[in-house]
C-alpha cells in the first residue's frame, strides 16, 4: 500500500490518513474511493483506475 504523498500536490490540501496514492500516477482517492477491486484473485487487491497499477495486495482476511 502506498501511502506516500507527492511533493507535486498543494501543500495547503489535507489528505486523510485513510487516502491512498499511486505509485506511478499520484492518483489520490479515499480507500474506499474510485479504486477498482481486482476480483481475479482470491487477496483484496485494489487497482488505480488511471493507469491500473497495484496499489493494494494483500491476503483476504
Amino acid at each position: 500500500m502506498s501511502l506516500a504523498m507527492s511533493t507535486t500536490r498543494d501543500p495547503d490540501e489535507q489528505f486523510s490518513k485513510t487516502t491512498l496514492f499511486c505509485p506511478t500516477c499520484e492518483h489520490a482517492s479515499p480507500i474506499d474511493g474510485d479504486w477498482i477491486m481486482d476480483d481475479a484473485v482470491h487477496r483484496e487487491r485494489l487497482l488505480c483506475p488511471r493507469c491500473g497499477e497495484v496499489v493494494v495486495d494483500q491476503p483476504e482476511l
